[in-house]
């Protein structure tokens, strides 16, 4: 089994942080939607997700520690002695190509990233720059006001008969992995005693909504609100098979109307919907099934799972 902390070139220390920080990282550069002509990106990308999503889960994690360095290490006699405190690596040819091909490509985009810095790093020195200019005159305008204005008589202040009708601008609603925003139209979430899981991971870099339905019957079973680049897992699904849909967008806003004025709450801009009715999840799963979500090209062959709002909502 290949090295999951080789794969993310990380350390058998690293942190949660770091997990996530290299995984992004790696998406940026080796998603199959930014690779279109590499044959080899989207085994790339899995081996990829596998190794983030083993590593980022504390049990899976401890697990997978535990089968591959529990046991102690072979002793071995190089040809050539070693220094004292010298570690020794063994590496196959799998694992050589992969760390090759990561850095070709992450050379390229660690210069256009270091560049970018580079820009920002002088914007945000000239902004401080006026911030520090400005902060003395702003006080010395404080105290100029209250030397002026503190050796008059106290008065009773009065409300003035005329207020400007100012609208007190609401805040943004803020949703978080696991909420259900549209409860009120497709109801509670429905848990069968069974084994049954199907993991989602939001490959793409926009919020979603993933709802979950019944091969059978069609009927919604569980939903969910689900940030990029994390995953979801649905859990106690019916025997009979389940199939997903989902919208992907950004800027969640609760007061947006949609469906013919059915629905209250979505996104500002609406990205795409899909349905994938077409290719449902059957039970029981022969191995570890990852679904991954992403930006569907139209122009590709999964073009028919695209769909539309009134699929989205239709029960």
């Amino acid at each position: 089994m290949a090295d999951y902390y080789s794969i993310l070139g990380l350390s058998k220390n690293a942190s949660e942080i770091e997990i996530k920080t290299a995984f992004r990282k790696l998406a940026k550069i080796y998603h199959p939607d930014k690779n279109p002509n590499d044959p080899n990106a989207k085994h790339l990308f899995e081996s990829i997700l596998k190794a983030y999503n083993t590593l980022i889960n504390p049990h899976s994690r401890k697990r997978y520690d535990n089968a591959h360095f529990s046991e102690p290490a072979k002793k071995t006699h190089p040809k050539h002695p070693r220094q004292k405190g010298q570690k020794e690596w063994s590496v196959t040819e799998e694992d050589q190509k992969r760390r090759d091909y990561y850095k070709k490509h992450y050379q390229q985009v660690k210069k256009k990233t270091a560049a970018a810095q580079t820009v920002n790093s002088k914007t945000n020195y000239t902004d401080y720059k006026y911030v520090l200019f400005a902060t003395p005159l702003a006080v010395g305008l404080l105290m100029l006001i209250i030397s002026i204005f503190g050796s008059e008589p106290k008065t009773e202040l009065t409300p003035e008969k005329e207020t400007p009708p100012y609208e007190i601008e609401k805040p943004a609603v803020q949703l978080s992995n696991g909420d259900r925003p549209y409860s009120s139209y497709f109801g509670t979430n429905k848990i069968f005693d069974t084994q049954n899981s199907l993991k989602i991971n939001n490959s793409s870099s926009f919020d979603a909504v993933i709802v979950i339905f019944d091969k059978e019957n069609h009927q919604h079973i569980q939903h969910t609100y689900l940030k990029n680049s994390f995953s979801a897992e649905f859990s106690g699904l019916p025997e009979t098979g389940v199939y997903w849909k989902c919208v992907l967008g950004k800027n969640w806003n609760n007061t947006k109307i949609l469906y013919d004025n059915k629905i209250s709450g979505g996104f500002d801009s609406i990205i795409q919907y899909q349905n994938w009715e077409k290719t449902p999840t059957l039970f029981p799963l022969n191995d570890e099934e990852i679904n991954l979500l992403y930006v569907i090209d139209a122009k590709s062959k999964h073009k028919q799972y695209i769909s539309n709002e009134a699929d989205f909502f239709k029960k």
